[in-house]
């Protein structure tokens, strides 16, 4: 049986997973998991699955395949780049619809600029810029 849990924040409940069952692959991957999501669908605006790295087990990649779009979250500093790639090709392997990353654990400071990298435009032509920001 399945516990919704309420939280502080408006409009926002969660579910957690539970013990890990042995055969969590075949779990979703099953008929009634989609059956699940599609229900969820009806009743929520937006639902997020939280899986473990896509690298490490098979969750992420299973559930990429019956959700709307996957997000690929690392860690700044922390997460090797070459996991992030491998992550991604896996995700495309499985045709996931990657909507972006998120890069978090990133170290604030006081005062300077910052850079980042931005890609636009159609697959096949994508084009690099670098953008210079200021903070405070």
């Amino acid at each position: 049986m399945l516990t919704l849990q309420s939280t502080e924040i408006p409009n926002l409940d969660i579910l957690t997973s539970g013990p890990v069952p042995p055969n969590p692959a075949e779990i979703l991957s099953s008929k009634k998991m989609r059956l699940f999501i599609e229900k969820c669908k009806e009743i929520y605006d937006t639902v997020l699955f939280d899986t473990p790295p896509v690298n490490s087990v098979a969750d992420a990649s299973i559930l990429s395949t019956m959700v709307d779009g996957t997000i690929i979250v690392t860690a700044a500093n922390q997460t090797e780049r070459e996991a992030v790639k491998a992550a991604k090709e896996q995700l495309e392997k499985v045709n996931a619809r990657i909507l972006g990353v998120i890069l978090n654990k990133v170290k604030e400071s006081r005062g300077g600029y910052y850079y980042y990298y931005y890609y636009y435009g159609e697959d096949n032509q994508k084009v690099r810029k670098k953008k210079r920001h200021a903070y405070s």
